[in-house]
């Protein structure tokens, strides 16, 4: 645990941790590598649990963060209804076994997991995109708020809510810390998300866009070569809205979903999809690369010590100058 806090942030005060920066848990990436990575350099990253579809893995998972580095780290546990199963509460036994210290949940109600999970005294930040279900979370017994804007990668609601608008709302609506997500990949963004209330950020693209990342080159030139125009949200019509990076294979899920496609023939793209095999072999224009609107701001491939580094370097210079 860092004793040097550097921000010190109701988020970094509750999670012992040196920058109030967060990296999600990243279906398909977030491995032990890229979490410990996050956390050396002063942040805070989620091993990704949904993709391992057996506890020991997971467990295993763990331990080889732990072997690389000491200090806080968490694991994501998806309640999204693809990839919500029995496993969840076995997913819990093994957090609590390997003394886990944060949780991030996403997709539906925690309400059923956090009781158990603050009995063991391990923190709970679940993620949300309106100010209501940031609301509902606080009742459930969450202790932070992950608030994510409609330019995030991934699941961002169905509500298209922008950032901008939806964190002074949701801060306004709780009292427990919020963390802001969704198109930041900077100090600049780091800067306006404390300035408006929130206690921290948590980033996604940014991360997946680091040498540690084990997206495949070609995926990370495609992040490179983007502008914020380049991603498309698929699935709308079936209440399951993912932003991913527009190719071949969202083309022609958009034409599906615009002839109005069964839910079973869309959900087709999902089944079976082996994230973290596809994303190793980098066909970038015919899997689903999800990649937020903060790929239009990113310009290098750095470790993730140089993200951190450089949007600390970025914020310090906003608040010396302001």
């Amino acid at each position: 645990m860092f004793e040097d806090v550097y921000m010190k942030t109701k988020i970094t005060e509750m999670l012992g941790i040196k920058y109030p920066i967060l990296c999600g848990g990243l279906y398909g990436l977030s491995d032990a590598n890229l979490v410990s990575s996050v956390c050396n350099a002063g942040g805070l990253a989620f091993i990704s649990s949904s993709d391992l579809g057996d506890k020991e893995l997971l467990r295993e998972e763990i331990q080889k963060t732990k072997q690389l580095t000491s200090n806080p780290f968490g694991v994501n546990i998806s309640l999204l209804a693809e990839t919500k199963n029995n496993l969840s509460h076995d997913y819990i036994d093994v957090i609590i076994e390997e003394h886990i210290p944060v949780v991030e949940t996403s997709g539906n109600n925690p309400a059923e997991y956090i009781k158990r999970l603050k009995a063991e005294n391990i923190k709970v930040l679940h993620k949300v995109v309106t100010a209501r279900h940031a609301i509902k979370a606080e009742e459930a017994g969450a202790d932070a708020i992950i608030l994510v804007g409609y330019s995030a990668g991934g699941h961002p609601g169905m509500e298209e809510v922008g950032l901008f608008v939806n964190l002074p709302e949701t801060v306004r609506s709780v009292n427990i810390p919020v963390i802001a997500a969704g198109g930041i990949c900077s100090g600049e963004g780091l800067a306006c998300s404390l300035i408006m209330g929130a206690e921290g950020i948590l980033m996604g693209t940014a991360f997946a866009a680091t040498q540690e990342s084990l997206f495949h080159d070609n995926i990370k030139n495609k992040i490179l070569q983007s502008k914020s125009t380049d991603t498309v949200v698929v699935f709308k019509s079936v209440r399951n809205a993912f932003r991913c990076y527009k190719n071949n294979l969202t083309q022609k899920i958009i034409e599906l979903e615009k002839n109005n496609a069964s839910p079973q023939e869309l959900f087709s793209y999902l089944k079976g999809f082996d994230a973290k095999k596809s994303y190793m072999e980098g066909d970038a224009d015919n899997i689903l690369v999800p990649m937020g609107q903060a790929a239009g701001l990113i310009d290098r491939i750095p470790t993730c010590r140089e993200l951190i580094d450089n949007i600390i370097s970025q914020y310090d210079s906003i608040v010396l100058n302001h």
